[in-house]
């Protein structure tokens, strides 16, 4: 059912809530949201919210429909998710969801426990976090989510047919980017084609979607001793879809890889697909697809993101290229020196090539 009343606005929000009798003291807009209308909402007893509303259209930009089913697929997302990996959570219970307080589906209104601020984009350079810790952390979540979630009856709740359109997006705007920096476009499509295309019939798991360091929450800062073993909270399931999940690994791949290079070089994207590698293998085929993806993500983001400085986006843009050339004409080995060389290179040589000479 279509809500007929808009909620794009604070005070549209604050009578809404009073209209449901939801108990509120203070809201408050948070700005950045590209897909939904946000809030910060503290109750009477103290209690933090998250408020999230959808419109038929993406909130960041109004002029791109966005279907509604997209909140209850998010729904469906933290109620099965934490489900399947509970017992993975009881050894390794760094990472969780955000808790759901309540789902309006007809208003398509959903309030969230308020998991803080900082995401790991924003704090990825604070001396007290172990981002290589986090990295193995995050790498062997993901594993799990996607080995957790390869069976028909769960397949077939996180049918995304836009999310899957949508995130062939940077697949199909390489050639564009590569010709405007001076590059031969000619690669570019010929990814698309051959690497971009498997996304419409991509079948095997669930995919988070947008796994990327700003929508990964991390807790504890305030207290010395918490940002040594902080909390992480993955949030934003609306583009949950199913997939492949190497979608998943070469979108965080790219990320972090953009972090450690502009960053600091903390080790995030080695940490990363070191833990997920050793979680669950990839095949041939996986492993070149997250090299033809990191590729294409490394040069198409930096092109839009406002963080990145234009004194930098040239030489993400130029290596990103790099790796296209190479993917282009399946020169695999050829990737073996690069940050990718893990995907690779076997275990006899990557033991080879960090055993000291006697």
């Amino acid at each position: 059912m279509e809500f007929a009343t808009t909620l794009t606005t604070t005070s549209q929000l604050i009578k809404y809530l009073d209209s449901k009798n939801i108990p509120h003291q203070h809201v408050s807009p948070i700005s950045g949201g590209s897909s939904n209308f946000l809030w910060r909402m503290t109750t009477p007893s103290g209690e933090k919210k998250i408020v999230k509303h959808a419109e038929p259209f993406l909130a960041g930009r109004p002029a791109t429909p966005f279907p509604l089913y997209r909140m209850g697929l998010e729904v469906h997302a933290l109620d099965i998710i934490p489900q399947l990996l509970a017992s993975d959570d009881q050894k390794d219970g760094m990472i969780r969801l955000p808790t759901l307080t309540s789902y309006d589906k007809d208003s398509h209104v959903l309030i969230l426990d308020d998991m803080g601020r900082d995401s790991l984009h924003n704090v990825y350079e604070d001396p007290r976090l172990d981002i290589k810790m986090i990295g193995e952390a995050v790498g062997r979540w993901l594993a799990r989510l996607h080995n957790s979630t390869t069976g028909e009856e769960i397949k077939r709740k996180f049918e995304h047919p836009t999310a899957r359109s949508m995130y062939r997006w940077n697949f199909n705007n390489l050639s564009s980017v590569l010709k405007r920096y001076g590059y031969n476009p000619a690669p570019g499509e010929r990814l698309n084609a051959r690497y971009g295309a498997l996304l419409e019939t991509d079948e095997l798991c669930v995919c988070h979607g947008d796994l990327w360091p700003g929508n990964i929450l991390v807790s504890g800062l305030a207290d010395q001793t918490q940002a040594e073993n902080p909390r992480l909270t993955v949030i934003d399931w609306e583009v949950a879809r199913l997939g492949n999940g190497v979608t998943d690994v070469a979108h965080f791949a790219g990320e972090a890889w953009l972090l450690d290079h502009l960053r600091g070089g903390r080790g995030l994207m080695k940490a990363f697909l070191n833990a997920y590698l050793t979680e669950r293998p990839l095949s041939d085929q996986e492993k070149q697809r997250v090299a033809a993806q990191f590729g294409t993500h490394i040069t198409h983001w930096p092109t839009i993101y406002g963080w990145i400085q234009d004194k930098d986006k040239a030489g993400c843009i130029s290596h990103g290229n790099l790796i296209i050339q190479m993917v282009d004409v399946m020169k695999w080995d050829s990737l073996k020196s690069s940050e990718l060389g893990i995907l690779f290179t076997t275990t006899k040589e990557q033991t080879q090539s960090t055993t000291l000479p006697k």
